[in-house]
């Protein structure tokens, strides 16, 4: 049990890292495949991701775009 959570604590970290260095964000494949994961387990540890505020998703056409929050730069609201 505790096997698991460090591993799943360690993916989490690779992902994060790996947005850190692509700040234009990343599609569920391209993180999938840069970790080395398959894209089901990439979709399900970026939805945890996302509901915890660890990182923002941004739909562009058919693909979602995934970024920390502090690289997120949505539409600018009018004011």
């Amino acid at each position: 049990m505790f096997q698991m959570a460090k591993e799943k604590k360690g993916l989490k970290e690779k992902i994060s890292m790996l947005l850190t260095r692509h700040r234009y964000g990343l599609s569920i494949d391209e993180i999938a495949r840069m970790v080395g994961i398959s894209r089901i387990t990439a979709s399900k540890y970026l939805a945890v991701m996302e509901a915890e505020k660890r990182l923002s998703v941004r739909a562009i056409g058919n693909t979602k775009l995934h970024y920390l929050p502090e690289d997120f730069k949505g539409p600018k609201e009018e004011g």
